[in-house]
């Protein structure tokens, strides 16, 4: 059985509608059921697969948009 993120993942991308902005703001409500306990991690990263969510590309975005530059990290060199 498929979860309710799942269902709204396949509805959108059948749509149409799963956007780059789209797919963000599903990744941030996925984050926060997983903080709050609702997902397990493995449910999480599985999500973030058939979103084709680069999380690492995102974290180190984040990075430049707060402090200015990427957290030194040999993750992304």
């Amino acid at each position: 059985m498929k979860s309710e993120y799942e269902e709204v993942i396949d509805r959108a991308r059948r749509n149409g509608l799963l956007t780059e902005a789209a797919r963000l703001i599903m990744w941030g409500r996925i984050v926060e059921a997983f903080a709050m306990g609702k997902l397990t991690y493995s449910e999480m990263k599985e999500l973030e697969q058939k979103l084709e969510i680069d999380r690492q590309r995102y974290l180190r975005d984040l990075d430049v948009a707060i402090i200015g530059e990427p957290e030194e990290d040999e993750e992304y060199a």
